[in-house]
Formats: C-alpha cells, sequence, structure tokens
C-alpha cells in the first residue's frame, strides 16, 4: 500500500512538472506605429500576460502593413486605427469581431513660430490650405497607413491635393516622422500621444492646430484577432475589465499632464 501511494505521488509530481514546463501561448499582433512609439503597449500588456500566461510579440508597422501580414498569416491578431480595414476583415471572415480599445485626437504641429499663421482657421482642413498656399513643408507618412489614410481625407475636405513643392514624403512611421519634421522644421499629422511622449526630443515643433470637436480627428484604435484563434473572449475580459482601465489611467498620469489616451465606453 505505501509502495502505491507513494508511486502516486511521484505521478503527481511529475504530472505538475509537466504543468510548469508547458510553453506559454504565443502571439504575434502586427500594430500601428502610432500606439507603439507611444510606449502604450509596453505598459499595458506585461499585466495580461502575467495575469492569462498569453506572451505577446508585437510588430510596429502601419496600419495597412499590419493588415497585409493579418491576411497572409504572419500574424495572429492586429491593433490598429482605420476601421475601413476591419470592415473588409470582418465582411472576409478573416476577423469575428473587433474590439475598440482607446481613443485620442490626431492634431497638426510643426514650427513654434509659425503658430501666428493659423490664428484665424476654423478647421484642420483651413490649417490644411494655409500650409499649401504658402508652400510651407509638411511632412506625410506616405505609408499606407491610418494617419496617412486620414491625411489624405483632410487634404480632399479642403477640395485640395498636397501637389506643392514643400511636401515632403517620409515612407516612416509615427516617431521616424516627427523626427524628419521636427528636423526639416515642417508641419505634419500626429496622434497625441505620440507627439506628447516625444516632445521633450522635438525642440522645433509645437502643437499649431486641435479640433476635438471635429469627427476627421477622431483616432481610435481597434483589437482584432484572427477567426482561427481562440482566446478572443481572454482579450475581451481583459479590455472591459478593471485592471485594463487603471492601466490605462496609470499611463496617462505617469507620461503626460492631461489624460490624452481615453477608454472607449
Amino acid at each position: 500500500m505505501k509502495r502505491y501511494a507513494m508511486l502516486l505521488l511521484m505521478l503527481a509530481v511529475l504530472f505538475t512538472g509537466c504543468q510548469r514546463l508547458k510553453p506559454a501561448t504565443t502571439l504575434k499582433i502586427a500594430t500601428t506605429t502610432s500606439i507603439y512609439d507611444s510606449g502604450f503597449l509596453d505598459f499595458v500588456f506585461p499585466s495580461f500576460e502575467d495575469d492569462y500566461g498569453i506572451k505577446l510579440n508585437f510588430i510596429s508597422v502601419g496600419s495597412g502593413q499590419a493588415v497585409k501580414m493579418f491576411k497572409n498569416k504572419d500574424v495572429d491578431g492586429i491593433i490598429i486605427h482605420e476601421r475601413s480595414f476591419l470592415d473588409e476583415l470582418l465582411q472576409e471572415k478573416y476577423i469575428n469581431g473587433y474590439t475598440p480599445l482607446v481613443y485620442n485626437h490626431f492634431m497638426l504641429v510643426g514650427p513654434k513660430d509659425a503658430r501666428n499663421l493659423f490664428e484665424d482657421a476654423g478647421s484642420i482642413q483651413e490649417a490644411f490650405l494655409i500650409i499649401k498656399n504658402n508652400n510651407l513643408p509638411f511632412v506625410s507618412r506616405a505609408d499606407n497607413s491610418a494617419t496617412y489614410i486620414r491625411e489624405l481625407e483632410i487634404w480632399d475636405l479642403a477640395g485640395t491635393q498636397p501637389d506643392f513643392d514643400g511636401y515632403i514624403k517620409s515612407g516612416q512611421g509615427m516617431g521616424m516622422s516627427l523626427n524628419l519634421a521636427n528636423e526639416k522644421r515642417a508641419f505634419i499629422l500626429t496622434d497625441e500621444a505620440t507627439f506628447y511622449k516625444m516632445k521633450d526630443k522635438l525642440d522645433s515643433l509645437d502643437v499649431i492646430y486641435q479640433g476635438p470637436d471635429e469627427e476627421v480627428l477622431m483616432n481610435v484604435y481597434y483589437f482584432a484577432l484572427s477567426s482561427a484563434r481562440e482566446e478572443a473572449p481572454i482579450f475581451e475580459k481583459f479590455f472591459k475589465g478593471n485592471k485594463f482601465r487603471a492601466l490605462v489611467e496609470g499611463f496617462n498620469q505617469k507620461y503626460f499632464k492631461n489624460p490624452v489616451y481615453k477608454l472607449c465606453e
């Protein structure tokens, strides 16, 4: 009997050890450069990994490239801020749905000594027209990102195209494009979080125009997981929980004077 009990104990220990040695699930997530460059993901998701034993590997690219990687099955999920891409993925059954995470706003930043030129601008499209009409330097992401798509939408609302000499195509992510605008003393459309997170290094730039009530400047980030994955309910639980809310608040308090990322209720 003792020998039988000892055998059961050894099997239990062995089973427990195997459970502990079981590797954690690893998911690859393609994410837009703006929310990555702001540091938000590195601040929030280690807590998720600890709680659920799911390791997340983020790949920072523009929203268009993220969708391409997702369709090619190079990644398991995406965090992007272009809803039309997500609706297309939903229609084509790549995803079963998507979840809004947080939002902030796009805004125009540029050389500090040029702010007086925009005192009478009543909308972001009017601000863009001032830039074009005065042939001022403007850095465009030009990378099929959500930010670039939104920029083109603003030019369209302004009834014009960015066909002036001062228009500079960076082909880079948000952080790199902001650095280029700073170097060139140029204007650029950016999300609030990335600019304010990098502001100490952008000595030539300041906020030129903000329009928090303008729909075209609303910037919502969404999460979607491949329909082939079964972890979607876990993410949904995390995003709707108090811990996620506390982490968003903690990130804002640590890096910004005023809340920049706001929860999507």
